[in-house]
Protein backbone atom coordinates (compact mmCIF):
# COMPACT_ATOMS: atom_id res chain seq x y z
CA UNK A 1 0.00 0.00 0.00
CA UNK A 2 1.48 3.24 -0.63
CA UNK A 3 0.05 7.00 -0.25
CA UNK A 4 -0.25 10.04 -2.06
CA UNK A 5 3.39 11.41 -1.30
CA UNK A 6 3.87 14.71 0.16
CA UNK A 7 6.08 17.82 -0.40
CA UNK A 8 8.02 19.79 1.97
CA UNK A 9 9.74 22.49 0.65
CA UNK A 10 12.68 25.49 1.10
CA UNK A 11 14.52 27.72 -1.01
CA UNK A 12 16.61 25.47 -2.08
CA UNK A 13 15.24 22.23 -2.29
CA UNK A 14 11.67 20.12 -2.51
CA UNK A 15 11.43 16.69 -0.85
CA UNK A 16 8.75 14.48 -2.32
CA UNK A 17 8.22 11.83 1.16
CA UNK A 18 6.79 8.42 0.29
CA UNK A 19 5.89 5.85 2.79
CA UNK A 20 5.49 2.58 1.73
CA UNK A 21 3.79 -1.23 2.97
CA UNK A 22 6.55 -3.85 2.53
CA UNK A 23 6.50 -6.41 3.18
CA UNK A 24 2.99 -6.09 4.06
CA UNK A 25 2.15 -5.06 7.87
CA UNK A 26 5.26 -3.09 7.62
CA UNK A 27 6.04 0.06 6.90
CA UNK A 28 9.45 2.17 5.36
CA UNK A 29 9.70 5.65 3.95
CA UNK A 30 11.85 7.17 0.82
CA UNK A 31 12.48 10.92 0.05
CA UNK A 32 13.12 11.87 -3.02
CA UNK A 33 15.52 15.44 -2.46
CA UNK A 34 14.60 17.70 -5.96
CA UNK A 35 17.62 20.24 -5.40
CA UNK A 36 16.98 23.66 -6.98
CA UNK A 37 19.90 24.30 -9.15
CA UNK A 38 19.62 26.79 -11.83
CA UNK A 39 18.89 24.42 -15.15
CA UNK A 40 20.24 21.29 -13.93
CA UNK A 41 17.82 18.84 -11.87
CA UNK A 42 20.06 17.47 -9.00
CA UNK A 43 17.32 14.48 -8.16
CA UNK A 44 18.96 11.77 -4.95
CA UNK A 45 16.80 9.79 -3.20
CA UNK A 46 17.36 9.04 0.76
CA UNK A 47 15.60 5.82 1.68
CA UNK A 48 15.04 4.38 5.44
CA UNK A 49 17.16 1.87 6.99
CA UNK A 50 14.51 0.33 9.26
CA UNK A 51 10.95 -0.60 8.97
CA UNK A 52 8.03 0.74 11.34
CA UNK A 53 4.95 -1.26 12.46
CA UNK A 54 2.80 1.52 11.43
CA UNK A 55 1.59 3.78 8.45
CA UNK A 56 1.76 6.63 11.45
CA UNK A 57 5.51 5.75 12.52
CA UNK A 58 6.91 5.50 9.11
CA UNK A 59 5.32 9.19 8.30
CA UNK A 60 6.86 10.73 11.57
CA UNK A 61 9.93 9.47 10.51
CA UNK A 62 9.84 10.39 7.24
CA UNK A 63 8.71 14.32 8.23
CA UNK A 64 11.28 14.30 11.07
CA UNK A 65 14.50 13.17 8.31
CA UNK A 66 13.14 15.71 5.99
CA UNK A 67 12.52 18.77 8.44
CA UNK A 68 15.96 18.08 9.36
CA UNK A 69 16.87 18.54 5.92
CA UNK A 70 15.32 22.01 4.85
CA UNK A 71 16.73 25.31 6.38
CA UNK A 72 14.41 28.75 6.80
CA UNK A 73 10.48 28.90 5.85
CA UNK A 74 8.88 25.52 4.68
CA UNK A 75 5.97 25.08 2.35
CA UNK A 76 4.13 21.57 2.07
CA UNK A 77 1.24 19.72 -0.19
CA UNK A 78 -0.06 17.00 -0.93
CA UNK A 79 1.71 15.78 -4.57
CA UNK A 80 -1.43 13.96 -6.58
CA UNK A 81 0.13 14.60 -10.04
CA UNK A 82 3.15 12.14 -11.26
CA UNK A 83 5.40 15.14 -11.06
CA UNK A 84 5.41 17.69 -8.54
CA UNK A 85 6.26 21.62 -10.06
CA UNK A 86 8.68 23.85 -9.17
Amino acid sequence: MQTHPMSLSDQRRTLVMHVMEDPPGRYTWRIVVEEKCGGADCDSTIEAHTNYPSHAEAEAACWAAGNGMLDGPRTTSEVTGSRLPH
